[in-house]
């Protein structure tokens, strides 16, 4: 558990302090804000395009060996990230930290229900996933110590002692993994799928620029999502599939996948607007909107673990669902807000959406993965972490798009950044709101699916 977590703890930690770090790169490294967010977009692209193939490499070679490959990959290429002299050699070096990245995420939940019985799976997700929500707190304020007192190579520099402890520690304590599939790797499936994320999520950061009816965003979209399609496919076709068509016949394996990408694409508006609101509506001090940004993956850190023992004790599925109507309660909530909303009632709003993730979180992975058998856990479990990584990006883009169209029809202007103070008001209940009844969509996956299944073993 120490030596996952770990691996899990890095990698969201680096992505949360390369977020709030982006402006100091751009003034350090003389780079356009345009080509700097391609340290944040390059990891993010690599990351997800290759949690499957990440998967597919466990099953051949064993889990320990890649796993402890992929620290060592993600080490190597923070190291080098660190010793950066431009924004492109960053760039290309955040490249090799997506790679390592990618591995430790893909396998570490899989690694860890692998080796907790059954009963406890729920509390052992819960403590991945603890990991996570104290990377995402630590990020910026470990980010803006650095920054502030020893530079910006040291939020890459940090990484390495400690990975190259947890590498040291993994090799003595990591059990040895069998090879579930041998097979061959798959080249053509890892194309596909990395080409059609690549142009999805590119199609969706150019929305901003270009605007929604753009010829060349509705192709970059259409083509990404057409390669997708290629790649299911191919997988139906492939005697060495990276993802097991058969899985998705287990309707908690397909619930758990459909829910969690809905709630996921759903909760991450507030990530991606609040800040807007905290400062630019509430005029907050920067130090003070990274501690209320910071409320939500606090509560989720807190309440992870017992949410999975709760999950093991009574029922994955029902957890998962209590915590997405929670969730939804906390994004209407927020949805309420004014011009001179208090901050304390702000993060009151932030605590109900905190607890309804944490609960959720958990139910919804120990569903997933329980729902896997052991030869797929390594599938299983990238498939849960891709994802979550495609409706975080999607999503962002989606309701950014969204809030700014919302400012432009009101305001008659053609740059929302022209917007302060209550005027964006309206925009912000706006987002919170769709998102809520998006979140109501995943309520009703879980609730619904095993109707339809039913009806199809016992038709009428």
């Amino acid at each position: 558990m120490a030596v996952v977590a770990s691996g899990v703890f890095m990698a969201t930690l680096d992505a949360s302090i390369v977020n709030v770090s982006l402006p100091t790169l751009a003034n350090e490294l003389n780079a356009s804000f345009d080509s700097v967010q391609w340290v944040s977009l390059a990891y993010l692209l690599i990351i997800t395009g290759l949690l499957l193939p990440a998967g597919r490499l466990a099953q051949m070679h064993g889990a320990k060996p890649v796993f402890l490959t992929g620290f060592v990959i993600f080490t190597l290429g923070s190291l080098l990230a660190g010793l950066a002299t431009s924004v492109w050699i960053l760039v290309a070096f955040r490249v090799i930290q997506g790679i390592g990245g990618s591995i430790t995420q893909a396998l570490g939940p899989g690694m860890v229900v692998s080796t907790f019985p059954q009963n406890e799976r729920g509390k052992a997700i819960g403590m991945i996933l603890a990991a996570v929500s104290l990377g995402l707190v630590s990020g910026p304020l470990v980010g803006g110590i650095f920054l502030s007192t020893l530079g910006w190579p040291f939020i890459f520099l940090i990484n390495v002692p400690f990975g190259l402890a947890a590498i040291g520690l993994g090799f003595l304590v990591l059990p040895p993994s069998q090879r579930t599939s041998p097979g061959k790797f798959d080249w053509p499936g890892t194309t596909l799928l990395l080409a059609g994320i690549f142009l999805i999520l590119l199609g969706f950061n150019r929305i901003q620029i270009f605007g929604l009816g753009s010829t060349l965003v509705l192709t970059l979209i259409v083509a990404g999502f057409a390669l997708l399609f290629c790649f299911a496919w191919w997988q139906t076709r492939t005697a060495s599939p990276m993802i097991q068509p058969s899985i998705f016949r287990n309707p908690d394996f397909t619930v758990a996948v459909f829910s969690g990408y809905l709630t996921f694409a759903g909760t991450s508006a507030h990530v991606l607007l609040l800040p807007f609101y905290l400062q630019r509506v509430l005029q907050l001090p920067i130090s003070q909107v990274g501690l209320i940004m910071a409320t939500v993956p606090a509560i989720m850190g807190i309440l992870g673990t017992p949410a999975g023992i709760l999950a093991d004790r009574t029922s994955h599925r029902a957890i998962s669902s209590i915590g997405i109507v929670i969730s939804a309660v906390g994004l209407v909530l927020l949805a309420t807000v004014t011009f001179n909303t208090p901050p304390l009632a702000l993060v009151v709003r932030l605590v109900v959406l905190g607890v309804g993730f944490a609960l959720f979180n958990s139910g919804n992975a120990s569903m997933l993965m329980g729902a896997a058998k052991a030869s797929h856990q390594n599938q299983a479990s990238a498939m849960l972490a891709l994802a979550r990584n495609m409706a975080t990006s999607t999503g962002q883009a989606l309701w950014g798009t969204i809030w700014a169209l919302v400012l432009v029809l009101q305001l008659g202007e053609g740059a929302p950044d022209k917007a302060s103070g209550p005027e964006m008001v309206d925009a912000f209940r706006i987002v919170f709101g769709s998102a809520s009844l998006l979140l109501i969509a995943g309520v009703l996956v879980p609730v619904l699916a095993p109707m339809v299944h039913r009806q199809r073993l016992d038709p009428l």
